[in-house]
């Protein structure tokens, strides 16, 4: 693309002080202009959807890829980018790119629906990829136009500093759009094609006048961010709807998570980022009983370090969840214990119960009791909850699961017998259902007493 070094294009600058200077020359096949041409452009305003895309994390990853391979490498990483970008959001003519910011670009758009469905189409597109993450941001509203003929050199004015700024609040592999967009782009895109979530009012840094900021995303492969890169600031007066107009439907805080791909995602982010106690209620242990379910379920519980307690209420009446609990995922705990060389010694109390506890520091402790659940008509259910022998902080929130599919394991003496793992479950914290996940927390301590 020919673009100099990445320059700070992000930055909120006056219109006048606009990005101009710090991108490179336009290219022929973005900008429309032959080499060494530079006819006089025309200025006029006109309502434009803002697009920015930005590849997150390039420098490091420049840096990283010189390292491995050669210098030249990024290049072709970044040439590969240019050209997925270029096609997806100029194609029919839909789409007209700017200019490039060095590690994206800036493009314009006439309908939202279009430029979210662009969108979610690099997102998709770059699912997977090795090393390309892109975050997407995008508003819409009047700007300045500095055009020749019918191709757009530049854009100015307010909207194009909201896009950037809305587009520094993804992370890599998400779309932040502002309200304006998602106004639109919700009445004409159709839900079973995307989902959207509301973040609420954030601003980049203080003084930044707030955006009401909306994620599209394809709940059937990821799941939206739980929180921005930017400040959460309170609604300002004045921005609900004015009246007469249909209030836009709210998106319910409950979030249902479908496939065992995307469970077993969820799984690690649960493990991964709670802390306090940890609650595995009647859970299916098909999920455990082999090393990807350990690593995606269990694992991060181990490795967290706020996460203190773990502890399992298993379902005594059924012969088989004991054998894959002593045969199975006792050892895979032990075993990662010894890779990580930490101690956790084995105590069994009774026939009933046991543990694996660790002496500290840091201290870990995985407990677990065998009881009689055939009455118990409570869902299966994973609850993370505040640890009163600690000072650790922590939000209670839960994982409930909704449907089990078939896998086989092997166990110990050669046979394969079949398991249950989970494939759907429903992702509830306190802040947004405190009715429901105090509810599960009241069925967790009944039977908090047996643990010792």
């Amino acid at each position: 693309m020919g673009a100099a070094p990445h320059a700070p294009a992000l930055e909120v600058r006056s219109p006048r002080e606009s990005k101009r200077d710090a991108m490179a020359p336009h290219a022929p096949e973005i900008a429309g202009s032959a080499a060494g041409e530079d006819p006089a452009p025309a200025e006029n305003t006109a309502i434009r959807v803002i697009f920015f895309t930005d590849m997150k994390g390039s420098t490091a990853l420049k840096q990283d890829m010189a390292e491995k391979w050669d210098e030249g490498s990024f290049q072709r990483l970044r040439q590969e980018h240019d050209a997925l970008l270029t096609e997806i959001i100029t194609r029919d003519g839909a789409g007209q790119i700017v200019k490039s910011t060095g590690d994206g670009f800036l493009a314009t758009f006439n309908k939202p629906s279009t430029a979210v469905e662009r969108a979610m189409e690099i997102q998709e597109r770059l699912r997977g990829h090795a090393h390309l993450r892109v975050r997407i941001g995008i508003d819409m509203g009047e700007v300045r136009v500095e055009s020749t003929g019918s191709t757009t050199r530049d854009v100015f004015g307010r909207h194009v500093d909201w896009a950037a700024r809305t587009m520094s609040m993804a992370d890599g592999g998400h779309i932040c759009v502002t309200r304006p967009i998602y106004a639109d782009a919700f009445s004409w895109i159709t839900k079973s094609r995307i989902a959207w979530k509301e973040h609420g009012f954030h601003r980049v840094k203080a003084g930044d006048p707030p955006l009401e900021i909306f994620e599209p995303y394809n709940a059937n492969l990821v799941a939206p961010m739980d929180q921005l890169a930017g400040e959460k600031v309170a609604a300002p007066l004045g921005s609900v709807a004015d009246a007469g107009h249909e209030r836009l439907e709210k998106v319910h805080p409950l979030r249902i998570i479908r496939s065992w791909e995307q469970v077993a995602r969820d799984g690690r982010d649960f493990a991964e980022k709670g802390a306090g106690m940890m609650y595995w209620f009647k859970v299916p242990l098909g999920g455990l009983s082999y090393p990807e379910g350990f690593r995606n379920f269990l694992q991060p519980a181990l490795a967290n370090p706020r996460i203190t307690k773990i502890r399992f209420v298993l379902e005594a009446t059924v012969p088989a969840i004991r054998r894959i609990w002593d045969e199975i995922v006792v050892p895979q705990i032990q075993a990662w214990a010894a890779q990580e060389s930490r101690t956790l010694a084995l105590e069994h109390p009774d026939d009933h119960s046991g543990r694996l506890v660790e002496a500290g520091p840091p201290r870990k402790s995985v407990s677990w009791v065998f009881v009689d659940l055939s009455m118990e008509f409570t869902p299966c259910f994973k609850l993370l909850c505040p640890d009163p022998d600690t000072d650790v902080a922590s939000q209670s929130e839960a994982q409930i699961f909704l449907s089990t599919s078939s896998r086989t394991v092997r166990w110990k003496d050669g046979t394969l017998h079949p398991v249950r793992i989970p494939d759907a479950i429903l992702r509830v914290r306190a802040t947004e259902e405190d009715s429901l996940v105090y509810a599960l927390n009241t069925v967790a301590n009944q039977w908090d007493m047996l643990f010792t």
